[in-house]
């Protein structure tokens, strides 16, 4: 797993996969939430700041969160600020 959080750009990612496979292979989502009932003022902006990335077999292998400091664990943000390492791309 790879994390990478931009503090200037609030902006923040996981990747699951061991390799992202570059834009044009994967399908990009918005999550929605499921409920019919309101969220909570938090958790809608939450929902709202979700990018899902699939691979071309359908799973997920990446999310991408905006304004990720209300989103997100400040020791979560903190840890994936300090990485230093590239996004793991694939070879193909």
């Amino acid at each position: 797993m790879w994390t990478f959080y931009d503090p200037d750009a609030d902006m923040a990612y996981i990747l699951f996969a061991d390799a992202h496979p570059g834009q044009a292979a994967i399908t990009l989502m918005d999550a929605k939430p499921a409920q019919t009932e309101p969220a909570p003022p938090a958790i809608a902006a939450t929902f709202a700041a979700l990018t899902l990335e699939f691979d071309g077999e359908g799973r997920l292998i990446g999310i991408e969160v905006e304004n990720a400091s209300g989103a997100l664990p400040d020791a979560f943000l903190q840890k994936a600020a300090g990485e230093k390492r590239p996004r793991p791309q694939s070879s193909k």
